[in-house]
C-alpha cells in the first residue's frame, strides 16, 4: 500500500464544504468519487481539516492510501482530468506511512478577505461585503489580544462536552490593505469550528464601535459560549496553507478545523 500527499484547491461557493455528508456535493465526495473512477476502488482522502460550506481553499491538503499502480505524475493528470472546474489538484508526491495530512500538521494559514469598497457583485461569493465604516486600527489592536496559546471556549462552536481541550495558540495575526480590500491572516497550528470567523466577526463588531478591546479581553477570560453573538460570513474565508513538520508521524492529538 503507498501513501500519497496532495494539495487541492477549491472554490467553494457551490459546495457543502469539505467534509463528506452522503449528498454528493461535498469537496470529498467529488474527489472520492474520482478516485474510485479511475482505479475501480474505494479510496478514502484524508484531509488536514474541515472547511465549511462556501469556504475555499488555496492550499487544503489530503492524502489517500492505494495499491493502484499509477505513480504520482499520472495520478495528478488523471485525478485532474475528471474534477470539475472548480475544484483542482495542485501537486501530488509520494510519502512516508508516518505522513498524516491532520495530524503531523506543523501550522496552517486561513485568510478572512473583506470589501470596505462599494457593493461588488463580482465579489459576492469571494469576499464579505462590509456595509459598515470600520475602524481599522482598532481592530488590529483587539486582535493582539488573541495572539499567543488561550482557551477558545467563547469563540467556537464546539461543546465542552465533545471537546473539553479548547485551548490553541494563535502565533500571528496580520492585517493587509490592497485598495478596499482589507484581508485578515490568521497563523497557527490548529483552529476549532467557526472560531477564525467567531474571532473576525468579533473584530469587525470592534472597527464597527459596538465592542472595545476591553471587551474583547472580557469575552475571552469569560469562556462562555453565549458572549459571542456573531460568525462571519463563509465565503470571505480562504485554507491558504498548511505546513507539516519534517519527517512527519502521526501525532496523539486530534485538532478540529474551521
Amino acid at each position: 500500500m503507498r501513501r500519497f500527499k496532495c494539495i487541492v484547491s477549491y472554490d467553494g461557493s457551490n459546495y457543502i464544504g469539505w467534509q463528506s455528508q452522503c449528498r454528493n456535493n461535498s469537496i470529498q465526495e467529488k474527489i472520492e468519487a474520482v478516485l474510485k473512477r479511475i482505479s475501480k476502488q474505494d479510496i478514502k482522502a484524508v484531509a488536514a481539516g474541515r472547511t465549511d460550506a462556501k469556504v475555499h481553499a488555496y492550499g487544503q491538503v489530503f492524502h489517500f492510501d492505494t495499491d493502484f499502480y499509477l505513480d504520482a505524475a499520472r495520478w495528478h493528470w488523471a485525478i485532474n482530468g475528471y474534477l470539475p472546474d472548480d475544484i483542482r489538484v495542485k501537486s501530488i508526491e509520494e510519502v512516508k506511512d508516518g505522513f498524516h495530512a491532520r495530524f503531523s500538521v506543523k501550522s496552517k494559514q486561513y485568510d478572512y478577505v473583506i470589501n470596505l469598497g462599494e457593493y461588488d457583485v463580482c465579489k459576492v461569493n469571494y469576499a464579505y461585503q462590509c456595509r459598515h465604516h470600520l475602524d481599522v486600527d482598532q481592530m488590529e489592536e483587539a486582535s493582539r489580544i488573541f495572539v499567543g496559546k488561550h482557551d477558545f471556549s467563547s469563540f467556537c462552536a464546539n461543546s465542552l462536552e465533545q471537546w473539553p481541550n479548547q485551548i490553541r495558540e494563535i502565533s500571528s495575526i496580520t492585517f493587509y490593505r490592497d485598495g478596499d480590500i482589507l484581508t485578515i491572516s490568521y497563523k497557527g497550528k490548529g483552529f476549532l469550528r467557526y472560531m477564525v470567523r467567531m474571532l473576525t466577526a468579533t473584530l469587525i463588531e470592534v472597527g464597527r464601535g459596538r465592542l472595545t478591546p476591553a471587551d474583547v479581553v472580557e469575552m475571552l477570560e469569560v469562556k462562555d459560549k453565549d458572549v459571542c453573538k456573531h460568525n462571519a460570513e463563509p465565503q470571505g474565508l480562504y485554507l491558504i496553507k498548511i505546513e507539516y513538520e519534517e519527517n512527519a508521524k502521526s501525532a496523539q492529538t486530534i485538532e478540529e478545523n474551521d
